[in-house]
Order: C-alpha cells, then structure tokens, then sequence
C-alpha cells in the first residue's frame, strides 16, 4: 500500500508517456531496426508491482529514448539534469512527464527525496550515473555517491546498455541522426538481498563492471554500417581531437569530406561508413576511443608535474534555472579560465571564480558549440572556449586530475 506521501501521476502524465513511447518505438523499429534484450529476472520485477531502478549507459542522446522502451509497460520517472526542463517545447514535454530534475554536478536533496517518494510509491525509477554524455564511446567515470543512493533507496537495480547510439547521434554532430542499427540489453544486476548484504565498495565495483563499454570495439563484429554513401557518417568529429597522433601537434586536425588531415605533419585518414579510421600507416588508431587514449595518456603525463596549468580565452554566459529561456549571454565579456589541481578558476573585468576540483569532475561539455558548463547555486555557467577542440582536451584532464586526486 502507497503510504500518504506517493507519487501522484496525472492521467495526461501517463496518456503523454505511452504515446511517446509507442510511437518512438515503432518509428524506431522501422527507421533503425531496433531491439531490446530483457533477461528472465527484470521481466518479472516488470510484472510485478514492485518499484526497482534502471541504471543505463550514456553513450548519446539517445539512450533516453531506449530507457522509455526498457521500462514499457511499466511507468517509469526518469532523472533528467534540470537545465534540460527549461528547454523550450522539449523542457515543457520533460515537465509534463514529470520527470525527476538534478543539478548536475553536485548534491542535489530535493531530488534524492523525490527518488525515494518515487520507489516507495512502486514505481520505475531511472538514471544515468555517468552523468553526461561519452565523448569517445567509453564509458565516462561514475563517482561513488552513486552506491551511497542505491543503498538507501533499497530496490533492485537493472542495468541497461544501449548499443549502436553513440553512432547514430554522436557528441560532436548534434543535428540529425545518421542511419544505422541499435539495440538495447537489459538485464538484472542486484536483487533485495543483494543491497543489504553488499557494502558500498563492492556495489560500486558491480556498477562500474556492469556499465562499463567500448563501443567502437563492439561494433567490429556486428556488420552494421552508419550514414549514407554520399554523406560522411563522422561529420566534425574533428572536435573531438586535439592532438594530432603522429606528430603530437596541438589544434591542427580538421575533417572535410569523409577525411582527416593533419596541417602540422601531413598526416591523413579516411573516415568509414563504419564509424573507424583508415590509413596506410597502421600505426595510427582506427577508431574514437583508440585516438582519446593516446590523448588521455598524454594528459596524464601533463598533469604529474604539480605545476602544470591548462590556460584558454573564454566568453562567459549564465542560465538561471527556472526561466523558459536557454541562457542569456553576456556580450563583450572577455576572461581567461584556467585549471589546475585546486580547481578552475575564471577571471574577467568584472569577476573572479574559483571552483574546486572536487565538483568538477562531471562538468557537462559541448562539443558542437564548443563550450563546458558547471552549476553556481541556481545559474548554470557556460564557458565557450576559442577553439572547440579545447572542450576535449578539458574534460580529459579533468578525467585525468580526478584520477590522480
């Protein structure tokens, strides 16, 4: 029995919600050859009336659409980063849906209470604990307040893995999707038992098992072919790499018709309908997570020396949270952001910020409009940057720094 504090779900909540779902799904199905996976155990907590959590994989935008058709029949109140309900038409569908806001980034105990009215009410509750979308179609850190919240909510935890998504709506090309196959596997990860026994450690450890992905190896074997022959299915993935793999070079990859070209060493690949790299010096990567590695690797040999600073130009602007308007910029402002192992900071004529590390970790990155973003009580502050490949080189050291922390 729902005790006096539940969830009320409007019927135009749940007419909203399966509409959405059935329509997505079909379209899905046709356009892209979607399918999902459900093992034994979460067909049966589906079944059932009781409430149990989905934890999904962030690899692209469009693991949310997956996370509707994991949780159907059943309804399900998703976790969704609170900017994202102030969106224009997609912000006032989110709200109808009534959907569960976050502040990204730090602690949020508005939202944990409405998690735990969620569950306790025999509801689907779902969430993505990367936190942003991957930039390089692996798995983004997780960090462990994760474990803390799934022990005290004290449900059954499904994991779900999108595959196939990261491709058909990568970071770097934000416009339209690109043509190709995706699939969805759901399956059982911890059970009633499972929460009181474990410690938080070792549910941290099965989490990190469980969502861990490389999506770009998991596509070798698969035959499946993205975008058209005409159009280049890795459209600008250029935002993505910094640092060119041969020669070491700084900012000088550029992609332009199906080709990556280094202007420093000469350097060239050409991009497949595959999603990989190909080149006649096979020493290069062949794919997203293979170039990001070597970039992560020299971030981290950056980052031993204590001293070290990663300094750009940036402009500033600000959300506030609550208004049905993206942000407002502000014009003319010209400051210089800088990071190091106390935090970022950002100074201009007007202002000084300082933010520390420990924070920062999640920072949301665009790599279409070349900027990074982080909360300040109820404003979002973005920082675009003056040349998007620095969006990929901050969020990797700030990847590396919390490591090394």
């Amino acid at each position: 029995m729902k005790n006096d504090n539940s969830v009320k779900i409007s019927f135009w909540s749940k007419l909203l919600y399966y509409c959405i779902t059935v329509v997505l799904w079909i379209a899905s199905t046709i356009v892209l050859g979607f399918r999902l996976h459900t093992d034994k155990k979460v067909k049966e907590w589906k079944r059932s009336k009781k409430s149990f959590i989905v934890l999904s994989a962030h690899p692209s935008e469009v693991d949310a659409i997956i996370m509707l058709f994991a949780c159907f029949p059943r309804y399900a109140r998703f976790v969704v980063a609170a900017q994202q309900l102030y969106k224009g038409f997609q912000g006032k569908g989110l709200r109808a849906l009534q959907v569960i806001p976050k502040k990204q980034f730090i602690p949020d105990i508005k939202a944990i209470k409405e998690m735990m009215r969620t569950v306790k009410s025999g509801l689907i509750l779902g969430m993505m604990p990367e936190g942003r979308v991957s930039m390089d179609s692996t798995e983004n850190p997780m960090e462990d307040s994760t474990a803390k919240l799934i022990k005290k909510l004290g449900v059954p935890v499904a994991v779900l893995l999108p595959h196939g998504t990261y491709f058909v709506k990568p970071p770097y090309r934000y416009k339209g999707v690109t043509v190709g196959k995706i699939s969805g596997e759901l399956k059982a990860l911890f059970d009633d038992d499972d929460i009181k026994n474990l410690s938080n450690e070792e549910i941290m450890e099965g989490l990190r098992s469980a969502l861990s992905y490389n999506i770009s190896e998991e596509s070798r074997n698969t035959g499946y072919t993205y975008g058209s022959k005409s159009k280049p299915a890795m459209q600008n993935v250029s935002k993505l790499f910094y640092r060119c793999p041969k020669c070491g070079s700084f900012y000088t990859v550029s992609d332009e018709n199906g080709k990556l070209s280094c202007s420093a060493c000469g350097m060239t690949m050409d991009l497949t309908r595959e999603m990989f790299f190909v080149s006649d010096d096979k020493s290069l990567p062949d794919n997203i997570a293979a170039w990001n590695k070597t970039q992560l690797e020299y971030e981290h040999e950056y980052w031993k020396d204590p001293d070290a600073i990663f300094e750009s130009k940036t402009r500033k602007s600000m959300m506030e949270l609550g208004k049905d308007v993206d942000f407002t910029f502000v014009e003319n402002c010209d400051g210089c952001l800088s990071l190091d192992f106390k935090g970022m900071h950002y100074k201009d004529p007007y202002e000084a910020i300082d933010v520390p590390l420990s924070i920062l970790p999640g920072v949301s990155g665009d790599y279409e409009n070349s900027f990074i973003c982080f909360y300040q009580e109820d404003y979002i502050r973005r920082f675009y940057l003056e040349d998007p490949r620095m969006v990929a080189r901050f969020i990797n050291s700030l990847m590396v720094l919390k490591g090394l922390k």
